[in-house]
């Protein structure tokens, strides 16, 4: 009897049929090798088991009580092999593989399965709380894209971001949507992309799920985030810095939605935060934003009589830092510079005066290493403040710019 760990034997026999198609397929195709997946992929055996991608540590706790030392050695040397490497030791080790059905399905049952899960749940919190259909697709997507995904950055993995929101807010009826517009990351004809259309949680939503089974019909598809990077530059090109990060990501009521009503109030186009063949024209043929005069010319003065928070941390960091090498906040690069020059020379005249005096060598040095110490707390406080100056430089630059209030 399988242990399923709180997904279904649907959404089970879904990836088992993702990876190796059927028993006899496996029987004949996979058993006697360690394929290569491609890209960074590691050797793979088992039911979609990447060796590359495993520790030894994690390949000799899975498979040490199931396989004959000659196999193990041979798993254990495919750990951290991958890409190119990876294709390589597939071909070297062709024929020297052994892994039958009933050992691979034991390792993905009761190996792979929970430790996916538990990752799931870690990078999509919630996911724990859903129908045995719609844990077991996410479970999908996360072993076969890395769990990772649902918090990495950029616009590939703006769906798997969604999706771990929709599951934090509830609002699963979103979920398949986005499930599907991953396809767009591969052509056609690859498994991956019919992976995606077998994952959408339809049934599970309405077995599990029924209130938001029942919002499917009335929501709207989120736009392709190919689509929301290329408006996500555009605005940034036009001046609307503060449309967010370019992620690939339409939040509703986010800051590239606000950004969206902002252009189309200004161009006289309908105030709804969507896009549309009207709004992509209109960006077309806009020119970027006219920044005033005065805001052209700012200084950092004129940010810190408007209250500016940046300014002020500035202007903290500077005092603190004047008081180490004894010096105002309003020092300036050019009397920076007088500074080290004149501080280098004080000490210079120091070491030359002490050495008259004579004083014994060992006194001397203890002297000596004391100036040093005190120009080393002096030269950190320098540098802490030339930070701080660029700082100050780049937000007035920014603020010249248009980038920011």
């Amino acid at each position: 009897m399988l242990d399923l760990h709180g997904i279904s034997r649907a959404a089970f026999d879904l990836v088992v049929a993702e990876e190796v198609t059927s028993r006899d397929w496996y029987e004949k195709k996979y058993r006697h090798v360690l394929e290569y997946p491609g890209q960074q992929s590691g050797p793979t055996g088992g039911i979609g088991y990447d060796f590359g991608t495993q520790t030894k540590a994690q390949i000799r706790a899975d498979w040490a009580d199931k396989v004959d030392a000659g196999m193990l050695r041979i798993m254990l040397a495919a750990s951290g092999v991958r890409g190119e490497a990876a294709r390589a030791y597939s071909r070297q080790t062709q024929g020297q593989v052994d892994i039958p059905w009933d050992v691979a399905l034991d390792v993905f049952s009761n190996h792979d399965l929970p430790r996916y899960l538990g990752i799931l749940d870690h990078y999509c919190p919630g996911a724990d709380r859903l129908g045995p259909d719609c844990r077991g697709a996410l479970f999908s997507i996360a072993q076969n894209r890395d769990a990772a995904g649902f918090v990495k950055a950029g616009a590939r993995y703006a769906e798997m971001r969604e999706i771990r929101a929709c599951v934090a807010s509830g609002d699963l009826a979103r979920i398949p949507g986005r499930i599907r517009s991953m396809k767009r990351l591969w052509p056609p004809t690859n498994g991956v992309y019919k992976r995606r259309e077998h994952e959408a949680v339809e049934r599970g939503l309405a077995e599990h799920h029924p209130e938001q089974h029942a919002r499917l019909e009335v929501t709207p598809p989120a736009p392709d985030p190919d689509l929301v990077v290329q408006v996500q530059t555009r605005l940034r090109e036009l001046g609307y810095y503060d449309t967010g990060a370019v992620d690939g990501q339409l939040v509703p009521k986010g800051r590239t939605e606000a950004a969206i009503l902002a252009f189309r109030h200004e161009h006289d186009l309908p105030l709804v935060p969507g896009i549309d063949d009207d709004l992509l024209a209109a960006m077309a043929r806009a020119e970027p934003r006219q920044v005033s005069e005065i805001r052209s010319n700012a200084t950092a003065s004129d940010l810190r009589e408007q209250g500016s928070e940046t300014i002020a941390i500035t202007d903290q960091v500077k005092g603190w830092a004047g008081k180490l090498f004894g010096s105002s906040s309003t020092l300036g690069v050019t009397g920076l510079l007088a500074w080290i020059t004149d501080k280098a020379t004080a000490f210079s005249g120091a070491k030359d005066a002490v050495g008259g005096l004579g004083i014994p060598p060992a006194a001397i040095a203890w002297l000596l290493a004391a100036v040093v110490v005190l120009a080393l707390v002096a030269g950190l406080g320098v540098l802490i403040w030339f930070v701080a100056h660029k700082v100050e430089i780049k937000r007035v630059a920014d603020y010249r710019a248009g980038k920011n209030t």
